[in-house]
């Protein structure tokens, strides 16, 4: 068994694909907004696939050699960095995104040389004119999560490296975070789309768990009262929160595992859940 949720499409996410995919278009600043465990990181990070990106472009390795450990052409389709918002001094923000924008263009072109076979002249000059490009060269949209965390400062800073670039952003928070936003016209005036990520609908929470059962190893019939009743169980019970549901499901597996038992049920949902510190509300 596994407690690890395999990313799943749900109409939500392809309605945040489409927010994102006008913004880095337009290059326009977009504000997702949403209430807390409903996906918004997870679909960030799924669209820019940084759990791919992230690991090979800070690859610790000298700068010549970038890009050289890949395999295949996915990282030339990788445009979009992703950054948690920090909570210490303004700079740190500044740089990190710099050195991810640098990351990512050296080990595309790192790549690249290895795939066409360049000479070493010919990997020091491509390497020397990506270097004079600069780091968002090849970034067509930053997202930065839990913008609620930055002050006016680091909003500036942010700003700045949307005027000084070709580059939209997406800052994703907490419900009520345009509104705080509106409070700077300077940034404010740069916004271009607004989507509320929303809670998962029972028929989406349905499919999530119709795949987690699969790959459980389980069989699920609706026609079985026990299996029915414990689907209806959890959607109840998440009320449409996906951070709750892979909290419950990280449960199930581990009660299931110790008590040896081969079958989802309501038992064994309510004992889950009463492991849980927080969440779960009748």
């Amino acid at each position: 068994m596994t407690n690890q949720f395999k990313f799943i499409e749900t109409k939500e996410y392809r309605r945040f694909a489409e927010f994102c995919d006008a913004c880095a278009k337009y290059r326009y600043i977009g504000i997702c907004h949403g209430l807390p465990g409903v996906g918004k990181t997870v679909a960030a990070r799924q669209y820019a696939n940084w759990d791919f990106v992230e690991p090979n472009i800070t690859k610790p390795t000298i700068l010549y050699e970038k890009g050289e450990h890949l395999t295949d052409d996915s990282i030339l389709d990788a445009h979009t960095l992703f950054v948690t918002a920090p909570t210490v001094r303004p700079s740190v923000l500044f740089h990190k995104l710099q050195n991810l924008g640098n990351d990512l263009l050296w080990t595309q072109e790192g790549y690249k040389g290895k795939r066409d076979g360049r000479s070493e002249e010919e990997k020091h000059e491509k390497f020397l004119s990506a270097i004079r490009n600069g780091a968002f060269y090849s970034v067509n949209l930053i997202i930065v999560d839990e913008i609620d965390r930055l002050k006016l400062q680091t909003l500036e800073i942010l700003r700045d490296i949307y005027d000084q670039n070709d580059v939209g952003m997406v800052f994703i928070g907490m419900q009520g975070i345009e509104k705080r936003l509106s409070r700077y016209p300077q940034l404010y005036s740069r916004v271009g789309f607004s989507h509320e990520f929303k809670k998962l609908t029972p028929t989406e929470i349905r499919h999530i768990l119709e795949f987690k059962w699969r790959e459980m190893g389980l069989s699920l019939s609706y026609e079985d009262f026990e299996d029915y009743d414990a689907v209806n169980r959890i959607i109840k019970l998440s009320n449409g929160n996906f951070r709750l549901v892979q909290r419950i499901f990280a449960q199930i597996d581990r009660i299931m595992e110790i008590n040896n038992i081969d079958k989802i049920t309501t038992e064994v949902i309510d004992t889950a859940r009463d492991s849980l510190v927080i969440g779960f509300t009748e």
